[in-house]
């Protein structure tokens, strides 16, 4: 099989800075797309094994990873009706995955959202599988490219 990315490194004066060419924009759209799909593939895994729905999964993985948003913001984050991210967040509290804790600054009406030890071990597997395809990622492009990776990532927020 053809290494397309190896085809593109080598080409002739090659220069990734320089080539935003719609060609080139969508290339990066479909890797981003794959590597989150590849990604959430562990997602997936854990809405499988503990009978759950995709999204709830998806907001333990979001807690997991930025642990203490409001329900407002997880839910803006998430893309989730209200109706339906309140079930999910009573169910994921029912189970004892998440706990609401009372924010140190700012309202203190907001509560804020974070795992439980029973949630963080539910999420454990994903979290490993999550790091090691990232590890493997970033160590096959090399240390110098780390940095642009987190870069480029980061301005796309």
């Amino acid at each position: 099989m053809v290494n397309v990315n190896q085809i593109r490194t080598n080409a002739p004066g090659f220069d990734p800075r320089l080539f935003l060419r719609d060609e080139e924009l969508d290339y990066g759209i479909a890797l981003l797309l794959a590597s989150e799909r590849a990604l959430m593939k562990a997602t997936r895994e854990i809405a499988r094994d503990f009978e759950m729905p995709i999204l709830a999964a998806q907001t333990l993985l979001t807690i997991r990873f930025q642990p203490g948003p409001s329900v407002n913001q997880l839910c803006d984050q998430l893309d989730s009706t209200t109706p339906t991210f309140a079930r999910i967040i009573g169910d994921l509290e029912k189970r004892g995955l998440i706990e609401r804790r009372q924010s140190e600054t700012g309202d203190r009406r907001v509560r804020l959202l974070y795992l439980t030890h029973e949630g963080k071990r539910v999420t454990d597997p994903a979290t490993l599988a999550m790091r090691d395809k990232l590890r493997k990622a970033y160590r096959t492009a090399g240390a110098s490219a780390v940095g642009g990776v987190r870069s480029v990532l980061e301005a796309l927020l």
